[in-house]
C-alpha cells in the first residue's frame, strides 16, 4: 500500500518543518515537571551491548502501554541511518504505574535524545515534563520529546500530522460535521486540528467525563460530548468520522456497526497496525472513503524527526522504509 507522496508548499503553517526549527517559540514551563530520583526501578533498561564490548549510540525511547511499536521504530531507524545519525530506537512497554520512573530515568540518562510517545500516556506524561511545545500547550498532549541539556520538553506533532493526512487524501473540513471517537491524546489532535474549519465536532467517547474535558479544553461548542448510546444518532449525521481510540487494532473489533455507515461518508481510523483494519474495510465495502493511520504516522515521524536532530528529515528513505515494512507485513 504505497504512501502517495507529500505536496510541498513553498511555506505552510501545517507543514512539520515550520513547527520544529530553531524558530519555533520556547517551551513554557511544565507546572508537574519533577526531577525525582532515578534510584527506583528502571523501566527502561540499557540496551544490549554492541558486538565486541561497544555501547550503543544515542537512544530514542518509544513509549507506550502495549507491544506493536514496530512500523515507527522503522521509521524512525531509518531516518537516523540516512541522517548518519548514531541512534536507535528502543520500543518499550511502561504502565501507567511506571510512567513517572519512566521519565526520570530518561531524563537522567544522556544518551537518550528523546522519545516517541503512544497511548495511553499522551496525556498523562505531559504532566510530567519540563516543559511544552506550543501545540502541546494547547492540546494537553504529547507524542514527542526531546532531551535537552537535562530537560525533557514535550511536543505534540499528532495534530499538524493530521492535517496533513487529511490534506492528502483529499478531504477539506472545512464546513463539515465531524464525529472524533476516543478522548485521549490522538482524539484531543484530531479535534484541534478540526475545530478551526469543521461546522460542528462531536466527541464520543466511554468515559464521558474525559470528553467533556477535552471539549471545555479547546472550547467546542457546536457539537460538544455525547455518550456512545447516541453514536447510532451520530454517525448518521456527520461527514467525517475519526476513529481514535485502539479498538481495532487486533484486527477483529469495529467501534460500531458497519451498516450505520453510508457511501457519503470519510472514515479516518487512526491506527495503522493492521494497515486495513475492521472499520476500514467495512467503510470501502460500503462505498465510502476511509484511509488508515499510516500517512498521519509518517507525518508525525517526519516532524518528531526534526525535534530530535534539528536536522531536515529525510522524506524519501524514511517514505520508502515505511512502505518496505508496510508491504512485508501484507504479504507475509
Amino acid at each position: 500500500m504505497p504512501l502517495s507522496s507529500r505536496r510541498q508548499p513553498a511555506t505552510s503553517s501545517t507543514s512539520p518543518t515550520s513547527r520544529v526549527t530553531t524558530t519555533t517559540p520556547k517551551p513554557t514551563k511544565s507546572s508537574a515537571a519533577s526531577s525525582s530520583s532515578t534510584a527506583s526501578s528502571n523501566p527502561l533498561p540499557d540496551p544490549p551491548r554492541r558486538r565486541g564490548g561497544g555501547v550503543a549510540g544515542s537512544r530514542l525511547l518509544l513509549v507506550g502501554g502495549e507491544e506493536g511499536g514496530e512500523l515507527a521504530a522503522t521509521l524512525y531507524d531509518a531516518g537516523f541511518v540516512a541522517a548518519g545519525i548514531d541512534a536507535r530506537c528502543e520500543a518499550r512497554v511502561v504502565k501507567p504505574a511506571e510512567l513517572t520512573d519512566a521519565v526520570a530515568h530518561m531524563r537522567a540518562d544522556t544518551r537518550v535524545l528523546g522519545a516517541a510517545v503512544t497511548m495511553p500516556h499522551t496525556v498523562a506524561i505531559s504532566r510530567l515534563l519540563d516543559g511544552l511545545g506550543p501545540e502541546a500547550q494547547v492540546v494537553r498532549a504529547v507524542d514527542t520529546i526531546s532531551h535537552r541539556a537535562g530537560a525533557l520538553i514535550g511536543w505534540n506533532t499528532d495534530r499538524s500530522a493530521f492535517t496533513l493526512a487529511l490534506e492528502e487524501a483529499g478531504f477539506q473540513a472545512k464546513g463539515r460535521t465531524a464525529l472524533v471517537l476516543g478522548a485521549g491524546g490522538s482524539a484531543r489532535a484530531s479535534v484541534d486540528a478540526l475545530r478551526e474549519a469543521a461546522d460542528k465536532i462531536w466527541v464520543a467517547s466511554r468515559d464521558l467525563d474525559e470528553a467533556r474535558a477535552l471539549c471545555r479544553d479547546l472550547d467546542i461548542s457546536s457539537g460538544g460530548p455525547s455518550p456512545l448510546g447516541s453514536l447510532s444518532l451520530l454517525v448518521r449525521k456527520v461527514e467525517l468520522i475519526v476513529n481514535a481510540t485502539p479498538v481495532g487494532n487486533d484486527g477483529q473489533a469495529v467501534p460500531f456497526p458497519i451498516e450505520w455507515l453510508l457511501p457519503s461518508h470519510f472514515v479516518f481510523d487512526l491506527i495503522y497496525q493492521p494497515p486495513i483494519t475492521p472499520l476500514v474495510r467495512g467503510a470501502r465495502d460500503r462505498g465510502a472513503h476511509a484511509i488508515n493511520g499510516l500517512s498521519m504516522l509518517l507525518f508525525q515521524g517526519l516532524a518528531a524527526f526534526e525535534i530530535w536532530t534539528g536536522q531536515p528529515a529525510p522524506e524519501a528513505e524514511m517514505r520508502a522504509a515505511l512502505e518496505r515494512a508496510v508491504l512485508g507485513r501484507l504479504t507475509s
